[in-house]
């Protein structure tokens, strides 16, 4: 059972907001031609992103934890060239989305999705790496007129809980850093100009989160998931362990296909952007457009 909280998120003071804004705009002007807009809920204002206009279903990406829209700087260029691509960032952490009301449970993550997908025009392909992965799953479990499929990257407390290690890993990432934390991860190191390495220290050194942590989704939810579903996960992943993850997903998620990728880590959709990519587009050929 989660804990209720009575505070939202927000940056240490306006300093670091604006230091934090000043880099995020960096990234996101690397990223393919794109148009945003707010989208009010119920829980704050979430920042959505369009990449391409291909028509059909849309593709909505969330992000794994502090990794912002930028995070998919990889994967854009292919995802955006076949369908229409919508990008969030996630309410109650660093970004360009504000929280204005305690978000108190998984129940609250997955309504202010299902407002945002209500307000892009929904049914669409959802996209959720690591954290991302797990609110994907809640949104599709609570609101499945809403999802067409749900394709989980490498999904965080998910299909298989967190290793032992990993939030004591987490907690030292902040001193560390992003280089840090991929190399445990499993991910490759990125280059010393990469813009999304600022975003993410600097998101995690000066922006004070305020929700409750995510419960474990039950074999009841996993069963309920009527529309494709695809599981790419790492071998090689400091996050949970891929056989778990596949075994829980194939015995219980009705129509799922699953993959483990043994040369692949946590940061899957970066390392692996091409792979991704190919995968992705014959999952969504099958589900339909």
């Amino acid at each position: 059972m989660t804990t209720a909280r009575t505070t939202v998120g927000g940056f240490v003071d306006e300093e670091a907001r604006a230091r934090y804004a000043a880099a995020l705009e960096r990234a996101m002007a690397g990223l393919p031609p794109h148009v945003s807009r707010d989208v009010a809920t119920a829980f704050g204002t979430v920042r959505a992103h369009r990449f391409g206009d291909a028509g059909g279903t849309s593709l909505l990406l969330v992000p794994g934890r502090i990794g912002t829209t930028a995070m998919w700087a990889p994967n854009l260029p292919a995802l955006a060239a076949r369908h229409t691509v919508w990008a969030v960032d996630l309410l109650g952490e660093p970004g360009a989305s504000v929280q204005t009301a305690p978000l108190t449970s998984d129940a609250d993550q997955a309504a202010w999705l299902a407002e945002v997908v209500d307000a892009i025009g929904g049914p669409v392909h959802v996209v959720g790496a690591s954290l991302g992965g797990r609110w994907g799953l809640e949104l599709a479990a609570r609101s499945p007129d809403a999802v067409r499929s749900l394709a989980l990257l490498e999904p965080a407390h998910t299909l298989a809980r967190l290793r032992p290690g990993f939030v004591l890993a987490s907690i030292a990432s902040l001193v560390g850093g992003r280089r840090f934390f991929l190399r445990y991860a499993g991910g490759e190191e990125p280059p010393a100009d990469d813009p999304l390495t600022p975003v993410m220290e600097l998101g995690a050194r000066t922006y004070r989160m305020a929700l409750a942590p995510p419960g474990y989704p039950s074999d009841a939810a996993l069963r309920s998931l009527a529309m494709p579903v695809l599981a790419l996960l790492g071998g090689r992943s400091t996050v949970l362990r891929a056989d778990r993850a596949a075994r829980r997903a194939r015995a219980l998620i009705p129509d799922v296909e699953v993959e483990v990728w043994p040369d692949a880590g946590h940061a899957l959709p970066s390392s692996h952007a091409d792979a991704v990519d190919a995968r992705l587009a014959a999952f969504l050929a099958r589900a339909g457009t």
